[in-house]
């Protein structure tokens, strides 16, 4: 007999051999034993998932002569013999991407007329449907809709998207689902057993990562493995074979790096493009690692990971190593590098500098540590003026902290809260369509709802607008602090402008009550010392260091 590679020779013939897809399997045995079969069926899914299979033993079951109680064919009958070699003449498989024409179909339905040869049903089993040209399409409609009673079509199709409405409409759809690496490996192992053949089962669960879910790929590529290592499927054939690294290299970078290790963590890098494996390819079985690692470091259920025994364990043990913010930051980061090093020409310079990088980012330790010298500081910060003063015993809130990770840098913005007499008046939000004449007034509208006070004081004030420049005009008996209140409205316009027209303020010395009274303007001063004073800290200095970018301080 000739010899028949591993896909075919082990190709289901059973409903109950399907891996997988018991939610097909058990439905269409059910309908096959109450007589309930429909006249189209159309089975969709990723490759390798047993479309194909299931529609032969469909059609094995619907002409069996002897069918089983549970509803299996008996594959023993003449019917099962001529279906299961491919020789049967009531049975037509046609490959919708090289027959897509009009004509074929139309060739289709000059035979459909005539009844089966030998068998129950006369079955059309077409695979890749969607390739189907349209005109092609609309005439197969009318005989899915009304086919003959003794015809049977089975549609199998990877793109059901493709396939118009009034098609789907026709047919009664199952979707065989992409097959877990469980299911992958263990029928895997059951071939190898039944071969006779030694394997180790780590290398079949990598085996079954590369067919991404497909029985059919994984086959392929054990058949391969079979032939290369003489009858034995391991991890060092594996590694020969597809390329990849070995697991103690890829497990070496994640340890070292969630252990902040850049030495041992490039040395692995380095080992790793040595032996001539794929730096692309190491990438991403880093990131499938880390998916791991963070799924149970944050579930903490076993049922969530697929993986052998030994890699579980490992898995459970690196997990401890850093917290689940520290994963999902670092599987986050990993994810956006894996994109440049599999397109760049310089992958290797590219896995190290992001090994590197890594190593380098602050756990969430260094946060909290960083909060709590940030809120010493801030305490420690004097308090100038008569709002100060009226506030001596009461102490500063702690400050409040905002991280977030960017790559290879922190963004911190730092709120430090206190109550004074008098709030400050709020950023207002940028204008992005001002008229031209009227954004002094939209710059004073913002503040209706949030601080009416201020509102009302500024809607009072004179100003004068044209297409370039603001000028606004404030009468003072202060003319020492004037200057503090124009530096900071005029700080609040030009972020709400944009830039887009000069501002200025002019005073007017005058017996007239002021915008603002005098421990208003003071507190306003001693706000801008504080923020400058925190800025300058030695704490905030060390927080640069760390790679945090301060953003901006704002005191209340």
């Amino acid at each position: 007999m000739a010899y028949q590679v591993v896909a075919r020779k082990w190709r289901p013939q059973r409903f109950d051999e399907v891996v997988g897809q018991d939610h097909v399997t058990s439905t269409l045995k059910y309908a096959i034993l109450n007589k309930r079969t429909a006249p189209v069926y159309l089975f969709t899914g990723i490759r390798g998932t047993g479309k194909t299979t299931m529609a032969r033993i469909l059609v094995k079951a619907l002409n069996c002569t002897d069918l089983q109680p549970d509803g299996e064919p008996c594959n023993k009958c003449e019917c099962c013999r001529e279906i299961a070699e491919g020789r049967s003449p009531d049975v037509v498989e046609i490959d919708g991407a090289s027959n897509n024409s009009v004509d074929d179909v139309r060739d289709i339905k000059e035979n459909i007329s005539y009844s089966p040869v030998k068998s129950k049903f006369k079955v059309y089993i077409i695979d890749e449907v969607h390739m189907l040209s349209k005109s092609a399409f609309n005439a197969l409609l009318k005989t899915l809709e009304e086919p003959p009673a003794h015809s049977i079509f089975i549609l199998a199709t990877t793109d059901p998207q493709k396939i118009p409405t009034t098609v789907l409409s026709r047919c009664q759809r199952y979707d065989l689902k992409r097959l877990s690496l469980d299911d992958v490996a263990h029928q895997l192992a059951k071939i190898l057993e039944a071969e006779q053949k030694e394997y180790d089962m780590e290398a079949l669960y990598a085996i079954a990562r590369e067919g991404e879910g497909s029985m059919r790929d994984s086959q392929t590529i054990l058949e391969q493995l079979i032939t290369f290592g003489g009858g034995k499927v391991t991890e060092s054939e594996i590694s020969m074979i597809l390329g990849a690294s070995d697991k103690n290299q890829l497990r070496g970078i994640i340890e070292s790096v969630a252990k902040h290790d850049p030495t041992a963590a490039v040395t692995f890098a380095r080992d790793i493009y040595k032996s001539g494996k794929s730096i692309e390819k190491a990438a991403r079985d880093i990131l499938s690692l880390l998916h791991e690692i963070l799924l149970f470091s944050e579930l903490r259920n076993e049922q969530f990971i697929e993986a052998p025994a030994e890699e579980l364990e490992w898995i459970k043990s690196c997990s401890e190593l850093a917290s689940t913010p520290d994963w999902t930051r670092l599987f986050r980061f990993w994810n956006g590098e894996y994109e440049g090093i599999r397109s760049s020409d310089f992958s290797l310079m590219l896995f190290e500098v992001a090994v590197i990088t890594a190593c380098s980012f602050p756990t969430m330790n260094d946060f909290r540590n960083f909060a709590k010298n940030i809120s010493s500081a801030a305490s420690a910060m004097p308090q100038n003026g008569p709002a100060a003063e009226k506030k001596t015993a009461e102490p500063v809130k702690q400050a409040q902290i905002e991280p977030e990770i960017r790559s290879k840098t922190a963004e911190v913005t730092l709120n430090v809260e206190e109550k004074p007499e008098k709030k400050e008046e709020p950023s207002p939000e940028p204008a992005e369509k001002a008229e031209k004449h009227e954004l002094w007034r939209d710059f004073t509208e913002t503040f209706k709802e949030s601080d009416a006070f201020l509102y009302g004081r500024l809607k009072s004030l004179p100003y004068r607008e044209d297409d370039d420049s603001v000028s606004v005009t404030v009468t003072t008996t202060l003319s020492s602090d004037g200057d503090v209140f124009a530096k900071r409205l005029k700080s609040l316009f030009d972020s709400f402008s944009c830039g887009s027209k000069e501002f200025s303020v002019s005073f007017e010395k005058g017996a007239e009550s002021s915008i603002f009274t005098e421990d208003e303007l003071r507190h306003m001063e001693d706000v801008e010392k504080r923020k400058k004073n925190i800025v300058e800290s030695r704490v905030v200095k060390t927080a640069r260091e760390m790679g945090f970018e301060i953003k901006g301080v704002f005191v209340e």
